[in-house]
């Protein structure tokens, strides 16, 4: 069952940077519980976001609406991310922690029951905002509140736990929801997406602690945060080489199968196969950031974009264009973690990371919503093959200012 840290204030080291809020005084395994349960999270709102991508068809159908409005349930989601996180993340900041994830993880239940019993795009449309305000205030706070349950020494492990949420929604979360429903129908996914939901908050409601706000009660505002120069040069690299990801990743399957020469039947196992890279990635990033958080910043962000870079020129090399798409999955589930470290880094004078990460989780979700839209305009004008360069094109940006601005 849950319990309460008991606080007192701590140094926070040069080493990390992050936000040492509490004294940790509760057994290894009940901190790992708690993460697990803050990971779970992740896993299901990440499923919930993305899961039209892959019943886009049966859902259009079933509303009787066109693909490009049933494809706005992805855009406009992450557009509403991207507008909302900040000011909610403030709204809420006084919040007990424990209580916040629980309101947040009803929310996305509410949502995807919403979505199953819509009889209509509007209904669709309005359970899906519901959980894009509620996953807006999860991203910049589920982080942090790992980051302050375990010790210091594991904050990197912690926060690379949260993003494997993230991971294990591509590989398992989205091809399970697409399975179900080409054989039960689209309304049924989301009757599981609302079961899980629920059962993360459960899991919560057992494992989470009850952390106050912190900070004893003072909490910087969006502006005192965006004073901080390598503040908004981390929001600015996340928001270029997020926006080349997407726009590369959003239209990668008429990429490989045009461009490349798959076979349509191969596409759905080699997005696992970048999935399963991503797992990797986003794991195993954690003990080599340990070795310096710079050098291993500056090849991870090298390794994505050479290998956007390269697949311009892969052709129909099929194992060369394999080999590149592991090394992109890759790097693209370790970035995450080493921006969200950045930013703790960046904001660890300030009182309390959530407003920093908001502003974090806006670029990231802004990044998604622009990368779709211009890669879709890309596409129309200049073909699938187009997308590779320019995605590089606009993630070497990303890189000078890092190598310029990236904490040690």
């Amino acid at each position: 069952m849950s319990e309460t840290i008991s606080t007192q204030p701590l140094d926070q080291t040069e080493q990390t940077g992050v936000f040492v809020g509490e004294v940790k005084q509760r057994a290894p395994l009940a901190e790992a519980l708690a993460v697990v349960a803050l990971s779970l999270g992740t896993f299901a709102f990440v499923s919930t976001e993305l899961m039209p991508i892959g019943i886009l068809p049966q859902l259009a159908e079933g509303i009787g609406v066109s693909l490009g409005q049933a494809g706005f349930l992805v855009t406009g989601f992450a557009v509403l991310v991207a507008i909302a996180a900040t000011p909610l993340t403030a709204a809420t900041r006084r919040w007990n922690r424990k209580g916040l994830m629980l309101a947040l993880l009803l929310a996305c239940t509410l949502g995807n029951i919403l979505t199953c019993l819509a009889q209509n795009y509007a209904a669709l449309l309005a359970g899906r905002l519901i959980v894009a305000a509620a996953i807006g205030i999860f991203w910049s706070t589920a982080a942090s509140m790992a980051v302050r349950i375990v010790p210091e020494k594991h904050a990197v492990r912690a926060t690379a736990a949260i993003y494997g949420g993230l991971a294990f929604a591509s590989v398992l979360g989205i091809p399970a929801g697409t399975f179900l429903g080409s054989y039960a129908g689209w309304r049924i996914v989301f009757v599981a997406l609302a079961i899980l939901a629920f059962a993360v908050f459960i899991k919560m409601w057992l494992t989470l602690p009850s952390l106050p706000a912190g900070h004893e009660g003072k909490h910087s505002t969006v502006a005192e945060a965006w004073r901080e120069r390598p503040l908004r040069a981390a929001v600015y690299v996340t928001a270029l080489i997020m926006m080349a990801n997407f726009l590369a990743f959003t239209y990668i399957a008429p990429f490989l199968e045009h461009v490349s020469g798959f076979e349509s039947r191969w596409i759905g196992g080699l997005l696992l196969a970048y999935g399963v890279a991503g797992l990797f990635g986003n794991f195993g990033i954690a003990p080599i950031m340990a070795h310096g958080y710079r050098p291993t910043l500056f090849i991870t962000m090298a390794v994505l974009i050479g290998s956007l870079a390269a697949l311009t020129f892969a052709g129909t090399s099929q194992p060369l264009v394999i080999a590149l798409l592991l090394l992109w999955g890759a790097a693209y589930t370790a970035l995450p973690v080493l921006m969200q470290t950045w930013v703790f880094k960046a904001a660890a004078h300030l009182n309390g990371p959530e407003a920093p990460s908001s502003l974090y989780v806006s670029a990231y979700n802004g990044a998604i919503a622009a990368g779709a839209l211009v890669g879709g305009v890309v596409v129309d004008h200049a073909g699938p093959w187009s997308i590779m360069p320019i995605s590089a094109a606009i993630g070497i940006p990303a890189l000078l200012i890092a190598l310029k601005h990236a904490p040690r």
